[in-house]
């Protein structure tokens, strides 16, 4: 503190020292110094606090969709149901049930009664060469596959919910400072108009405008909690609490279109299906194709009567005359079906994501166009001031006011659009 106090008188010494001009000019140069410190302090605490409430936001909302992919009872039936095909799937690459058979026969008199004994079990070539299996491995992959697009639709679902809930939040934050600054003018007012300062009209404009505010404030309330009745239905009836004001700042919308999008149908879950299944189709044509090989039935049987015993090996084969016939045409009929429907899942997906790009791209530079300019043209607090000296009447101060909220609620709801369709984009990373 000495040392500090020391510099001080320090420069004070000098100050005095120097000519009346000269002395004017160096405390101008020591005020803008210390104003620029300040400033520069001030922004540095405003970034980092922005920093740590987009880190906020961004966990918040992962927090959520995993607490729903946890808790969804859409997703646990599909998780279920995934189960039971993929078991279902298995018993298909199993081979037949092998057939017992016992036989009685009475003989006359004097020859006695037999008794026949036979365990046979059949085999297959698409079985023993493991066709089936490899089969059984795409159908569960297809199973797999169709749990997953449930599972992207209820996240997207539950992501586009929480960016609405973040338009509402950040809304009624504004409204909150809107509301406040209602609440000061009709309170001078009330001061002015005991004065002798102010009319009956102007106090009466001033409160259907504090009733307004409070209608709008309303209002988004019941959006907000409608948004957080469609949040807890998705976690399972669990509630869900998402008090943030900004959006997730770590998704970007990717600056090349053809080879983000070549990464991105690799991953989506419908495309990946729709390949699959012509997959599939073909491993079921080569097993219908091996249909007609004859099946080959090995087993033990045994013969006994009064007086003699056989037992040995029975062997048959089992021809395919008439039970596949057809079957190979009506594979290759579905495999070009799967096929018509891969191409058209591609083409539609392929465009559907092109034109969302393409919107996501014009609300990014839309938004933030209007949020620079918002920013330029905020006088909400020298309006209050300036209406308060009577510099400007009630009407020009609602009106100004009325504007500057009605740019700032079409800037939020430029933003919520913009995340909303990067959402759509950047699903299959959820």
């Amino acid at each position: 503190m000495i040392g500090h106090f020391d510099k001080l008188s320090d420069r004070k010494r000098w100050l005095l020292s120097l000519p009346k001009h000269r002395r004017i000019e160096a405390t101008k140069n020591i005020m803008n110094m210390k104003y620029l410190n300040i400033t520069k302090l001030s922004s540095a605490i405003c970034l980092c606090a922005v920093a740590t409430f987009s880190v906020s936001a961004q966990t918040a909302t992962e927090t959520i969709l995993r607490q729903i992919e946890a808790n969804n009872p859409q997703l646990k039936a599909a998780a279920s149901e995934a189960d039971a095909e993929k078991i279902e799937n298995r018993s298909g690459a199993l081979l037949e049930n092998p057939e017992f058979e016992f036989n009685y026969l009475w003989g006359a008199d004097g020859i006695g009664n037999r008794r026949d004994f036979r365990v046979t079990q059949a085999f297959d070539v698409a079985t023993l060469t493991g066709m089936k299996s490899r089969q059984v491995a795409g159908q569960n992959e297809m199973s797999a596959l169709k749990y997953k697009s449930e599972r992207l639709n209820v996240l997207l679902e539950a992501k586009q919910a929480c960016i609405d809930l973040i338009y509402y939040n950040a809304l009624k934050a504004e409204l909150s400072t809107h509301l406040e600054q209602a609440q000061t003018l009709v309170s001078s007012f009330e001061k002015r108009l005991k004065a002798g300062g102010a009319n009956v009209l102007d106090l009466n404009k001033a409160k259907v405008h504090l009733t307004a505010v409070r209608g709008q404030i309303s209002q988004v309330e019941v959006e907000r909690q409608t948004l957080l009745a469609v949040l807890k239905s998705l976690n399972g009836g669990l509630d869900i609490i998402l008090d943030d004001c900004v959006y997730d700042l770590s998704d970007n919308l990717p600056a090349d279109f053809e080879s983000w999008y070549e990464s991105t149908s690799q991953k989506n879950p419908v495309l990946q299906y729709v390949r699959q299944e012509v997959s599939v189709g073909h491993k079921q044509l080569s097993i219908d194709k091996t249909a007609w090989v004859p099946e080959l039935t090995v087993g033990y049987m045994s013969e006994l009567t009064t007086a003699d015993k056989f037992r040995g090996v029975t062997v048959g084969v089992n021809i395919p005359l008439w039970s596949n016939a057809n079957k190979v045409k009506q594979s290759k009929a579905r495999i070009a079906a799967a096929e018509s429907r891969k191409t058209a899942a591609e083409q539609q997906f392929y465009f559907d994501l092109l034109a969302q790009y393409n919107r996501a791209a014009s609300l990014k530079a839309n938004s933030e166009l209007m949020r620079s300019s918002l920013s330029e043209t905020d006088s909400r607090d020298y309006l209050l001031t300036a209406q308060s000296r009577g510099e400007i009447s009630m009407i020009e101060y609602l009106v100004e006011t009325d504007q500057y909220y009605e740019a700032l609620e079409q800037t939020l709801s430029a933003e919520r659009d913009y995340h909303q369709a990067l959402a759509k984009l950047n699903a299959v990373e959820l």
